[in-house]
């Protein structure tokens, strides 16, 4: 199991304690994120406070993470589809391969019954 983490961190100028699995350098950078982002909505509007920023930032955050769940999603099923048709390629191919091969030996075998008719005029 996984070691736990327990991070400070000061979003806003309020500080909180964070325990996560992830490392110390990654909840700083997801802190630093928020922090930005609500510093940013609050410096842009007199009056949003903390609490209606963080609504705003958590709506923006969460319509981003399901983006990007539905891109990954659809990148998943497209990779899918790429790969079906790789494998058909790849079994057309082989069974035109050993077609060939039938046909080769079937040119030889045609070959030496007309080079055994025309010995035989």
């Amino acid at each position: 199991m996984s070691e736990k983490n327990r991070v400070k961190l000061k979003i806003c100028g309020n500080e909180f304690y964070i325990v996560s699995q992830d490392s110390e350098e990654y909840i700083h950078k997801v802190a630093e994120q928020v922090d930005h982002y609500l510093n940013d909505l609050m410096r842009n509007s007199a009056t949003m406070s903390t609490t209606m920023a963080s609504v705003f930032a958590a709506l923006e955050f969460c319509d981003r993470s399901i983006k990007a769940t539905e891109t990954a999603d659809q990148l998943r099923e497209q990779i899918q589809t790429y790969l079906k048709e790789a494998n058909d390629a790849k079994s057309e191919a082989a069974e035109l391969r050993r077609r060939e091969i039938e046909l080769e030996r079937e040119n030889i075998t045609l070959r030496a019954k007309l080079e055994k008719a025309d010995g035989q005029v």
